[in-house]
């Protein structure tokens, strides 16, 4: 198969996932689109919270060009490779305590939903944030892959997995391992695909939540990008309507 043929190859995997999703997701996405839209109906936020290569999902929705500006992103810098190194943020997702003193730097009220996503979902970080959060009051979406995480144990001294404590999970229907494509048969599988799903489920609740705050009669205020006209002048007034709830702006 020629170098063209395998990102075709790709290409076509990462569509057929996606048409996995939108064929047995649809319960799922309405559940989590109805508590989204009826916390932001009574004045609440939308937290999104990942670590390692899951933290991309907190800045996909945040401050976005026709996103909701009622999402609040949990950025952890020792999450990110930005921190330090990937070896390091690795071993800050697996260490209890760590994610529960991020959460207490956030201002968090009951009945919010907040998103949690982790592939696996079995390490200490996104778990103790989902466990944190519940104690919270808060509503737990979970974005994980149900085939990983399904087969694996919980790093948790809880022994649970995310999709244990969420009130609604998402499955990204990626296997375990998240690369896709296998060049040959000894040589291990290239080309993870966890972030374009996650990027189109969370994209996804975007629409969908806007759409039910206007059928609704609520004008829901949507980013838009700071590149075009009056567009900062649009963006810090509709953000000064949320002091404080939006932290990383």
């Amino acid at each position: 198969m020629s170098m063209i043929s395998f990102a075709q190859h790709y290409f076509k995997t990462a569509i057929s996932i996606l048409e996995e999703i939108i064929q047995d997701e649809q319960s799922n996405l309405d559940r989590a689109a109805d508590l989204i839209t009826r916390s932001l109906t009574e004045g609440g936020v939308l937290h999104i919270f990942g670590a390692g290569h899951s933290h991309l999902f907190a800045e996909e929705l945040a401050f976005r060009a026709g996103g909701l500006v009622a999402i609040n992103p949990i950025l952890e810098y020792g999450y990110t490779l930005m921190g330090g190194s990937a070896s390091r943020s690795t071993q800050l997702e697996r260490l209890e305590g760590y994610s529960k003193i991020v959460l207490e730097n956030y201002h968090l009220r009951p009945k919010e939903v907040i998103i949690i996503t982790s592939q696996s979902g079995i390490n200490p970080g996104p778990i103790e944030a989902a466990l944190s959060a519940k104690e919270k009051g808060l509503l737990v979406v979970a974005l994980t892959s149900m085939h990983q995480s399904s087969k694996l144990s919980s790093r948790h001294s809880s022994g649970k997995k995310l999709f244990e404590i969420a009130d609604v999970v998402i499955d990204n229907h990626v296997p375990s391992g998240d690369a896709v494509i296998e060049l040959q048969t000894d040589f291990p599988k290239v080309a993870a695909v966890s972030t374009v799903t996650g990027a189109a489920i969370l994209q996804s609740l975007v629409a969908e939540v806007a759409h039910r705050l206007l059928r609704d009669g609520i004008q829901p205020p949507i980013w838009i990008s700071s590149n075009v006209p009056a567009g900062d002048e649009h963006n810090n007034k509709l953000a000064s309507q949320y002091p404080s709830r939006l932290k990383s702006f």
